[in-house]
């Protein structure tokens, strides 16, 4: 039996790929052509030889535009950042076919998903499928009516305009940059944002719902769109540094008394530092608790109280190792008694300041 020597040295060649060059293939069908020695210039050419080798795997480099439907190829880049570089898909069908590190532009069509990873998004229209760790450089268009995915997804080169129309769902995961949100008009968008993620919705998104998560910075109020902001931001809102004060108090010997009484906060604080004054000639010890003001349970310290020269000296401040953080819901009261029960009238505690930090 003969063995076909040049028909396995040309599989070895091709390796289930085709390259396509658009600056130094050339034209044609014939054997070398097609090879990563010697590339093919025509995207034709390129097609007749992947059906030759029943192969639909491409390579790319140069510019391609795309002249018929490509269902089911693969289409592998240089990751080139050269805009010379640049695969426009011209309006085609490219449902399930995966693009992989290179630059895209043009109109996508076809029912069927596409994907991109590491890919730069220029200027795409009827986008539909998922990106992987692709940058957007001036703007994306959502296919109507389909659900799409990007994951680790990032606006390249400043601000990019992303029309999102009327998407059965549109999903954005640790999306980073800067982004407008155009044109909605149904559907559902949601963002995951990383940090670092500046977001505008704009007027013309007149309906549908906008979710927003994560560490976003969010402008723009859209034109009847519902936005759901729940990123960090707007939960936390506005940090605002204060402090809490009370004038010189009676104690009432070994029973606790309310020396602050934060029952109805406002905003959720986060307790820093304390700084009590002694006054009056005590026989005993001052103690202090903080405890919350809906159950009266202890919050600090991580024992029973805090004792008067031991855990801290009169009018010197005391820094907590880390803030006591309280919500709204539950509130707080300092507390404070003598060890001796004997102490009373004119035997005053003063809280010189509680320094906090209300959150929102």
């Amino acid at each position: 039996m003969a063995i076909d020597k040049e028909g396995q040295l040309k599989r070895i060649d091709i390796d289930g790929v085709i390259y396509f060059d658009s600056v130094l293939g050339i034209a044609g069908t014939t054997y070398p052509i097609g090879t990563r020695e010697l590339p093919s210039n025509t995207i034709a050419d390129v097609i007749t030889l992947c059906a030759l080798h029943n192969i639909r795997h491409i390579n790319v480099r140069g510019a391609l535009t795309l002249g018929v439907a490509m269902t089911a190829y693969r289409f592998d880049g240089y990751k080139h950042l050269d805009i010379a570089h640049l695969i426009d898909l011209n309006g085609q069908d490219v449902s399930v076919s995966s693009f992989h590190r290179l630059i895209i532009t043009g109109a996508q069509a076809g029912a069927g998903l596409a994907s991109y990873d590491d890919c730069m998004l220029l200027t795409v229209t009827g986008f539909n499928g998922v990106a992987t760790l692709c940058g957007f450089i001036t703007s994306l268009t959502l296919n109507a009516a389909t659900s799409s995915g990007f994951i680790n997804c990032f606006s390249y080169l400043g601000p990019c305009t992303i029309n999102l129309g009327n998407p059965t769902l549109a999903n954005f995961v640790n999306l980073t940059g800067s982004f407008t949100l155009a044109n909605q008009t149904a559907g559902v968008t949601n963002i995951w944002a990383a940090n670092g993620c500046e977001i505008t919705i704009a007027a013309s998104c007149t309906g549908g719902i906008i979710n927003i998560y994560g560490n976003a910075r969010v402008t723009g109020a859209g034109g009847g769109v519902t936005i759901n902001n729940y990123s960090l931001q707007a939960t936390l809102g506005l940090t605002t540094y204060t402090a809490h004060s009370v004038g010189a108090t009676d104690v009432n010997g070994t029973t606790w008394e309310d020396l602050l009484d934060m029952s109805a906060l406002t905003k959720p604080e986060e307790i820093w530092s304390i700084t009590l004054t002694v006054a009056g000639g005590w026989a005993g010890l001052c103690k202090y608790r903080i405890v919350r003001a809906d159950t009266s349970a202890k919050i600090f310290p991580f024992g029973a109280e805090c004792i008067e020269n031991t855990d801290f000296v009169s009018g010197v401040p005391v820094n907590f190792p880390a803030p006591i953080v309280v919500p709204v819901a539950v509130g707080y009261k300092i507390q404070f008694r003598s060890t001796n029960a004997g102490d009373g009238a004119g035997k005053t505690c003063a809280l010189t300041e509680l320094a906090v930090i209300e959150r929102g």
